[in-house]
């Protein structure tokens, strides 16, 4: 997945940029009118609460003095009909100055209400709900009917066999909620649309800021890499005026160092042939007179090639150098990796050179190997390589195998055949590498899809090349098969329907 990400364009991972910045700003918005939402719901129940107990509140004192009023008149008089007459005069008249909309009642045993028929305002199925559900102390009672709702709170006077209390009809509590909906609705489709408005500016603005500088960051990066390709075959350097961002400053800083280095030691070797070519004239003639000539020829061939290896792995290795410094400083990118795969098999080619040169005057001792870290250490180096080929190494190493071998010659037998493998495949497809254990033998397997060998039999011959176009000097595999006869290791080479596999096994002992 990551490997799919990284070949993303710049303008396709904005389009997600933006895409994923309007999700998020118009789901803040979102959240922030459904808080508003819950809010209101919060002052709503609130106000209900707070009307209800204020009503409470005040059916409450009512009530108390109504007791006040029984409580006086049944100790002043001994007549229960005349104090009951009493208590409701006394009660009309004290009562009528309070809240008009709170209903007082002074029940009977036969649910009868003393007060007038003008007082009556409940109906029997609410009389029955107050004496059932009469306590000790006093009842309040919330009663819901159809579009009404009453809160009543009911005591008795067990002197008197009498129900006594206060009763609101609370409807206008509907009438205070359905304001305060309505001053909410206003309110919310106000702050909706501020809201609304307030994310398309800073969205836009957003927008229009991003655009702005990734189109500044494409248009140097494209700078960069035409001034590049221009250089390869100019050695012109990067316009750094040109260039606004101090990180392709510093690339391009980098860049023009490699081209300096790469033009100085390129005019060194066009001035080496030059001079090779007139020493070459020189002896040519001379052979004719002396094989002393012809030697001294040859050595002075082989000091140029020895020294020409030498030449060119130094900016090589600096070039490598710097790209390792920069990727521990900042990210990757697809460029640097392109140059860094190119240099790796540069330095893959003049390994071969340097060990075609010095195969016969050094002597490569044997050393005991741990073969499954080698080739692991291999493939990691070989990594970047093939994603600068749009491909990808896929390794099964058995752990634990170790060989009695020269750590040059592997690495020669290893590079070389990784290194093809990726040459000669097709570009987004998967190199193969095994390293394992059979019959008491070690077998390094490797294979890639690619055009399939039409003749095996002469891969391994010196210069050979089958595929002139893909470069090379044809001495890798030549290496290869010389270390493999040195070391009785067995070559086997198949090639069809567009895969290829090399098959090496090892025949010496297994550690």
């Amino acid at each position: 997945m990551f490997s799919r990400y990284q070949k993303r364009s710049i303008n396709q991972i904005n389009m997600y940029a933006i895409f994923f910045a309007g999700v998020f700003a118009f789901a803040a918005a979102f959240i922030i009118i459904f808080n508003e939402y819950l809010d209101f719901n919060k002052e709503i129940s609130q106000i209900e609460r707070n009307y209800k107990n204020a009503q409470k509140n005040q059916i409450i004192q009512k009530t108390k003095k109504l007791k006040k009023i029984i409580n006086y008149n049944y100790s002043k008089h001994n007549d229960t009909d005349e104090v009951k007459k009493n208590i409701v005069d006394m009660s009309l008249n004290i009562l009528s100055h309070d809240n008009k909309m709170i209903n007082n009642f002074i029940y009977d045993g036969n649910k009868k209400n003393l007060f007038s028929s003008k007082s009556e305002i409940f109906n029997s199925e609410i009389k029955a709900k107050i004496f059932s559900t009469l306590k000790s102390g006093g009842t309040i009672l919330d009663y819901k009917e159809s579009k009404r709702e009453y809160l009543i709170y009911a005591r008795k006077f067990e002197p008197l066999g009498i129900v006594y209390g206060s009763g609101v009809n609370i409807n206008k509590l509907q009438e205070v909620i359905e304001k305060k909906r309505v001053m909410y609705k206003n309110k919310i489709s106000s702050f909706v649309l501020k809201i609304v408005f307030l994310t398309l500016v800073l969205y836009i603005t957003s927008i229009l800021k991003y655009r702005f500088f990734t189109e500044k960051v494409s248009k140097e990066l494209k700078y960069i890499t035409d001034s590049f390709i221009l250089s390869s075959s100019t050695y012109n350097m990067i316009d750094l005026d040109k260039i606004e961002f101090k990180e392709f400053s510093q690339i391009a800083l980098y860049a023009n160092k490699m081209i300096k280095k790469i033009k100085i030691k390129n005019r060194e070797l066009v001035s080496l042939n030059s001079h090779l070519e007139n020493i070459v004239e020189e002896k040519t003639n001379e052979l004719k007179e002396s094989i002393e000539y012809t030697k001294e020829l040859l050595e002075y061939q082989d000091k140029f090639v020895k020294n020409a290896i030498h030449e060119i792995n130094t900016p090589l290795s600096i070039i490598l150098m710097n790209i390792e410094l920069y990727n521990l400083k900042f990210d990757k990118n697809h460029y640097l990796i392109k140059i860094e795969a190119a240099a790796k098999v540069l330095e893959n080619i003049y390994g071969d050179l340097g060990y075609v040169v010095k195969k016969d005057s050094l002597i490569y001792e044997k050393q005991m190997i741990d073969f499954s870290k080698f080739l692991a250490d291999r493939i990691n180096y070989f990594d970047d390589v093939a994603r600068g080929n749009d491909l990808r190494i896929e390794s099964k190493i058995q752990g634990g195998i170790f060989v009695f071998f020269s750590e040059t010659q592997l690495q020669r037998l290893c590079d070389n055949n990784i290194s093809n493998a990726i040459k000669y495949s097709y570009i987004n497809e998967i190199v193969n590498i095994k390293l394992y254990t059979r019959d008491n033998v070690i077998i390094f397997e490797i294979s890639n899809k690619g055009d399939s060998i039409k003749d095996c039999d002469k891969l391994f011959e010196r210069f050979y090349r089958e595929d002139k176009a893909r470069g090379g000097f044809g001495l890798g595999l030549n290496i290869v098969k010389a270390i493999c006869d040195k070391n009785y290791i067995d070559i086997n080479v198949a090639s069809q329907n567009m895969l290829t596999t090399f098959t090496y096994t090892f025949n010496g002992e297994i550690y």
